[in-house]
């Protein structure tokens, strides 16, 4: 595109220089402060110059006017990478301690299964002792019934004897029992 824009401006100075070579007669030119006598050729020229020169000017101050208002977008780019990499940088740290965050809260889950587990255990070794002493307890206390009993009909035999009737325990005549009903029956 630039070399097309050239290539045109060359053919336009070379067509206005044709232009002003093909004119030379004597003009007069008036201006403010008086007047003056050129050649057409030279008066082609310096207006054909002097816009070159106000376009060049024109020019200088677009470009100076670009270059300041770039060096504001540039200054803007700049903070906005700065800040990106200062929004990255901290979605980064954020991560790590999300990911920290989560590793401790799984740790300490793991930790309270394990405790939880210990402790049920520990209660299901206790309730097992306590189900074995109480079992132990009561095989002691029907020995010692046991062993109550047998003294118990050791003596009553024993007084039996010394009465002079004698009878097996097991030949005793108990009364008979009686029904939850037998109550309401009339004799």
């Amino acid at each position: 595109m630039r070399t097309v824009f050239i290539i045109l401006m060359i053919l336009l100075a070379l067509a206005v220089a044709a232009v002003a070579i093909a004119n030379q007669e004597i003009v007069t030119v008036n201006y403010l402060f008086g007047q003056l006598e050129l050649t057409l050729f030279a008066l082609i020229l310096t207006s054909v110059l002097a816009g070159i020169l106000l376009m060049v000017f024109f020019y200088i101050y677009r470009s100076i006017h670009n270059y300041v208002k770039s060096g504001s977008e540039r200054a803007l780019k700049k903070e906005l990478q700065e800040r990106i990499k200062s929004l990255e940088s901290e979605n980064k740290r954020l991560e790590e301690e999300l990911s920290r965050l989560q590793k401790e809260r799984e740790d300490a889950a793991e930790k309270a299964r394990r405790e939880l587990e210990a402790e049920k255990n520990k209660l299901a070794e206790e309730l097992n002792k306590q189900r074995q002493e109480r079992e132990e307890a009561a095989a002691k206390e029907q020995a010692e019934l046991a062993a109550e009993k047998e003294k118990l009909e050791e003596e009553l035999s024993k007084k039996q004897k010394e009465e002079g009737r004698f009878e097996e325990p097991d030949q005793i005549d108990w009364p008979p029992k009686k029904g939850f009903w037998d109550f309401l029956k009339r004799s």
